[in-house]
């Protein structure tokens, strides 16, 4: 029986191979395959031309900047929101968490492009101002430093409230009271309690917000100028051109160092502010040197004090309303430019003006009767099944390989996360010039192998955390009663592992079908996907066409997200039905 359990284990290790050799030949060799393309040849040279030139240095110090101003402000900004959600339940947290689920589920492309139709000369902003008489003429919003923050802000808010809820929602309720009922104000309480508790997540949410906009390239391409330019997208520009791959290379691997060592800084900062958390203990004393501990504090009378609390009608109506109206602001702010879209793709004119002057469905009859653009959605959605399945098998076999105590867990499982912590347009480029010598650039193959990847991560955990639910008595159960393992896992476990799987599928799905980065690398003249179509589209032609195919984006990624709610919904009805009373034996 011992020869059989550890050939049971055997077995088990034996299907982690998959995707440990498909993230070594598909992650980390294209990250390997920059190095000898940065450094090969003339690197000296080149890397002097990077650290030396006024133009790469003023990018490279413009690309730091705004990421840090990006990322303080998204850090302020989201979390409020992190904390109301983090507090909330039934109703009013699905309304949240639909908030910062559906624009996190949007491509970063169709989200940027939104901003175009709220801040251009004829957009929503301008016709506002000049409709309430605050301007004569409409203001030079677009292609400014603030566009494209405001744009990497809006991206980046769902993955800060991500990281800092389940940290969040470990804090103790209770902890808040005790500071009001001792005398501190609301603020105090928020700096002194709050942010020092929830540090984890608030380092968490920073790495992952300035590595994004570390790699952001859309946005400054689209809304910023020559002074925005920013290292990705020069990277993104020398690929397209084709006009010096080792050059690019070097770019990629200064971003990468760059990268790096503000997130390490960064780090130890939030390390120095964490301390607290995980006091030293106190130097054993032994012998002649004990010292003998003062009690007489003990017996000291305590003066209890009446809390000073501010109860003047004023303060109460402010936190009163601040909830709401802090709400009702981001709301706005991330729900506008989806709601923009769909007003603008139904417009009657030939540019982008908000509000249209008249409604027309000439757009989406273009669209649909333009063979370019059926391709296109046709080969995304190829990709997008095929991704799918690629990446749902690969998560089953990892699920069951790691069962539940694996050994080296934890470093496995940060080996199979390592996609989400590279900046996407680093993995993109490797991809690029390593696809490039085996011929899978410009080919479906390719792409899907880019965003198997990249979506991986995301499977793997809602697959993990689905199998982590499932009670590991039944199969101690079957096994007694006979059954084989294979048996075991048709009859028992892969049924009660399918909706989470069906739940990583559907996002794979809709992952695949919005992702931008590497379509935009790894696509180009054979192969044209959706977000790559739609990149050309709005760099060359900002017409009501591109909104149109955004808006029909956006509408298939509500669908699927209703399609999650249901099922998420269902299982957890089947999980009800199922629970029987407890009997006494």
């Amino acid at each position: 029986m011992q020869y059989r359990g550890k050939l049971v284990r055997l077995d088990k290790r034996f299907l982690l191979a998959p995707i440990i050799l498909f993230l070594i030949f598909a992650f980390a060799v294209p990250l390997l395959a920059i190095l000898p393309e940065a450094f090969g040849g003339d690197a000296a040279e080149r890397f002097e031309r990077i650290f030396h030139s006024p133009v790469y240095l003023s990018i490279i110090l413009t690309t730091v900047r705004i990421s840090l101003e990006a990322t303080a402000i998204t850090l302020v900004v989201a979390f409020p929101l992190a904390w109301i959600l983090s507090r909330s339940s039934g109703v009013k947290m699905l309304l949240l968490g639909l908030l910062v689920l559906i624009p996190f589920l949007t491509s970063v492309l169709v989200r940027t492009f939104a901003w175009l139709a709220i801040l251009g000369q004829r957009g929503l902003v301008n016709a506002t101002l000049l409709e309430l008489g605050l301007a004569s003429e409409p203001k030079p919003l677009l292609f400014t430093e603030s566009a494209v923050l405001l744009a990497l802000v809006h991206s980046a808010i769902p993955m800060m409230v991500f990281s800092l809820v389940p940290v969040l929602r470990r804090i103790d309720g209770r902890t808040l009271l005790a500071a009001h009922t001792l005398g501190a104000r609301p603020l105090r309480a928020w700096l002194g309690i709050v942010v020092p508790l929830g540090i984890r997540g608030i380092q968490s949410g920073v790495t992952i917000v300035f590595l994004f906009t570390m790699a952001s390239f859309i946005a400054p391409a689209l809304l910023g100028n020559q002074r925005q330019q920013m290292l990705a997208q020069v990277i993104q520009a020398e690929l397209e051109t084709g006009a010096d791959w080792p050059l690019a290379a070097a770019l990629g691997v200064t971003l990468a160092l760059t990268a790096t060592i503000i997130v390490f800084g960064l780090s130890s900062v939030a390390r120095t502010f964490s301390r607290w958390q995980n006091p030293s203990p106190l130097p054993a004393t032994s012998g002649e040197h004990k010292t003998a501990v003062d009690t007489t504090l003990l017996r000291t009378p305590v003066t209890i004090h009446k809390p000073k609390i501010d109860f003047s009608t004023a303060s109460r109506i402010f936190w009163k309303c601040a909830e709401p109206a802090y709400l009702l602001l981001v709301g706005c702010y991330i729900l506008l430019p989806l709601l923009v879209l769909f007003p603008v793709s139904f417009s009657s004119a030939d540019v982008l003006i908000f509000p249209p002057p008249g409604y027309s469905l000439r757009w989406f009859e273009r669209i649909l009767s333009n063979p370019e653009w059926i391709a296109a959605g046709w080969t995304s959605l190829r990709i997008g099944l095929a991704t799918s399945v690629l990446t749902l098998v690969l998560a089953t076999f990892t699920v069951l390989g790691m069962g539940r105590n694996a050994a080296y867990r934890g470093s496995i499982e940060a080996f199979l996360q390592s996609p989400m912590t590279v900046p996407a347009v680093v993995f993109a480029l490797g991809a690029y010039l390593l696809f490039a010598r085996v011929g899978l650039v410009d080919t479906e193959a390719g792409i899907i192998i880019a965003h198997t990847v990249l979506i991986f991560p995301v499977v793997y955990l809602i697959a993990s955390a689905t199998f982590s639910s499932i009670d590991e008595s039944l199969s101690f159960a079957a096994a007694t009663l006979g059954a084989n393992s294979w048996r075991v896992f048709r009859t028992i476990v892969f049924p009660l592992l399918l909706p989470g799987l069906a739940i990583g599928a559907l996002l794979a799905l809709l992952l695949s079908f919005d992702e931008s980065v590497s379509s935009i690398f790894l696509s180009n003249l054979s192969v044209k996907t959706l977000p790559r179509k739609l990149w050309e589209g709005i760099r060359f032609n900002t017409s009501p066409e591109s909104a149109a195919v955004s808006a029909m984006l956006l509408t298939i990624t509500c669908t699927v997200i209703a399609i999650l709610i249901a099922l998420l919904f269902g299982r957890k009805r089947g999980v009800r039905l199922v629970k029987t009373p407890s009997t006494n034996t």
